[in-house]
This record gives structure tokens, sequence and C-alpha cells, in this order.
């Protein structure tokens, strides 16, 4: 029996989908940690979301190396579902560091950008992750 999404904290859900830019991302990302290795129907079921959307969804993950994948081991005929899991949440944050550090920086060079010229006293953003 897998453990459904309704138990999580409101506002950890919405602090993840700020970060993975949807709830439903939140969502299937949170639900995996809890339930690795689900098909997409097991994290419909467990979210509560359309399993037409996780599927959308759960590929862009995939795309974007938050998730990984790996087809289901079964004898028979048919197609084989994927299995899916999150990864570690220390590798998620360095993923989403290394892109919310570009795009600051693109933002710090905006002026520097428009103008083609170097501007003095430069903003070079850098985030530091540490372990506790």
């Amino acid at each position: 029996m897998s453990k459904t999404i309704e138990s999580v904290e409101k506002t950890l859900i919405a602090n993840v989908s700020s970060l993975l830019s949807s709830e439903v991302r939140a969502k299937i990302y949170i639900f995996l940690r809890m339930n690795p290795q689900s098909t997409v129907e097991e994290i419909a079921k467990g979210t509560g979301v359309y399993p037409s959307t996780i599927r959308e969804s759960i590929f862009e993950m995939y795309n974007e190396e938050y998730v990984l994948r790996k087809k289901m081991d079964r004898e028979g005929l048919g197609k084989k579902p994927y299995l899916y899991s999150a990864i570690a949440p220390a590798e998620l944050v360095q993923l989403i560091s290394e892109s919310i550090t570009e795009k600051l920086n693109d933002l710090a060079s905006v002026d520097e950008k428009i103008s083609g010229k170097n501007v003095e006293n430069a903003l070079k953003v850098a985030i530091t992750i540490e372990s506790h």
C-alpha cells in the first residue's frame, strides 16, 4: 500500500511547487520520495492528479533529471510500464541552485549585456550549499 500526498504539509508542497514550477510537479516529486519505483497510475492515485497530467509533467521532470525511470521487469506480453523514482533532495537542490545561479547572473549583467560595455562593480552571484 503506497502512501498518499494528503499527509504532507501544505507549506512543503507550496515551497517545492515554487521551485519546481508547478504544484503537480511538487506533488509528483514528494510522492516519489515517499513511494519510489511507482508507475504513472500509482502516482496519479497517490496525488489525485489525472494520469495524462502526470505523464506530461513526469516526462519534463525526467528530461530535467529530477526523476529516474526504468522499465518494469515483468513476464508476459504487452507494454511494460516505467517505474519512476525521484532523485535525492540534495541532488535536486544542486540542480535547482545551478539554474537559479545562471538566471541571477543574467539578471545581474542586464546593463552590461544591453549596453555591450563592461559595467564597473558588476555583480557575480554564487550559491553555496552546506550540509548539516
